[in-house]
């Protein structure tokens, strides 16, 4: 495992937050879009990050995660991988 650049995880949480607030701020009719809009950008830039092989095990240890019912609030984080924070 990698280790945590000193607050990485402040910044992590840093950025779930205003991109919590964002969505909030969304008009009502595109709310329900901005999962999937957030799921394409974070897969694309996971899969620049670490590489397409790389991307694909953490999104199957995220599918693993969800298929057993461990879902993340919104202001949570869970660990995927060593490069995550």
């Amino acid at each position: 495992m990698m280790p945590r650049a000193p607050g990485r995880v402040d910044d992590l949480h840093l950025a779930m937050r205003l991109i919590t607030d964002a969505v909030e701020a969304l008009p009502l009719q595109c709310r329900d879009l901005a999962g999937n809009a957030l799921l394409n950008i974070a897969a694309e830039a996971v899969a620049q990050d670490v590489g397409c092989a790389e991307a694909g095990r953490i999104f199957a240890r995220l599918a693993h995660f969800l298929s057993s019912g461990i879902q993340p609030a919104k202001g949570d984080a869970v660990a995927l991988t060593g490069f995550d924070a």
